[in-house]
């Protein structure tokens, strides 16, 4: 048996909850585990927690392409042959300014020319390519949350095949 001590938080808890980390001895869930006990139950807060910030990760990566996908149809209203209505220009840039983040200075008042049309649609492409290119960073963020998941179950299943083949050892010795 293991002595009983705090278990201290660390990067890998999962929201709300205390981490149990190899340092940790006992406290809330912890009493009385064996250090196999105690190295299963790390890899698998870890791999919760990974599961969770992947979650957080795919939910802000599709708000991102809904933005997207909104902003691009947009930008091929401004870029075609016909001016948008008032109406619709008037959406298009509370649009540019509410969720692509362009400022209202770099929009002109209308878009009843070409030039300006074109002056629009520059500035909201700029922001676009800054949003895609966090959604690619976001992307890489993922794949490492999913990969230190993976691990962490692996280490899990490890350790149980492990403890099993060391208790099998034992039972066969007496």
């Amino acid at each position: 048996m293991i002595e009983t001590t705090t278990i201290a938080t660390n990067r890998y808890a999962p929201a709300g909850s205390n981490a149990i980390n190899l340092y940790s001895t006992g406290a809330e869930g912890g009493d009385g585990l064996t250090i196999g006990q105690l190295a299963i139950a790390v890899s698998l807060r870890s791999a919760a927690a990974c599961e969770a910030q992947s979650v957080i990760k795919m939910n802000s990566m599709t708000r991102g392409a809904q933005t997207l996908s909104k902003a691009a149809e947009w930008l091929d209203r401004l870029a075609g042959e016909v001016e948008p209505t008032d109406s619709e220009w008037a959406e298009i840039r509370a649009f540019a300014i509410g969720e692509l983040g362009v400022e209202a200075s770099a929009l002109p008042a209308d878009v009843s020319s070409y030039d300006r049309r074109m002056q629009a649609a520059a500035a909201m492409k700029s922001k676009m390519d800054t949003l895609s290119q966090s959604q690619q960073q976001q992307m890489i963020d993922l794949q490492t949350y999913v990969n230190r998941r993976d691990v962490a179950y692996s280490t899990s299943s490890s350790i149980v095949r492990t403890l099993a083949s060391s208790q099998s050892t034992n039972a066969q010795n007496f």
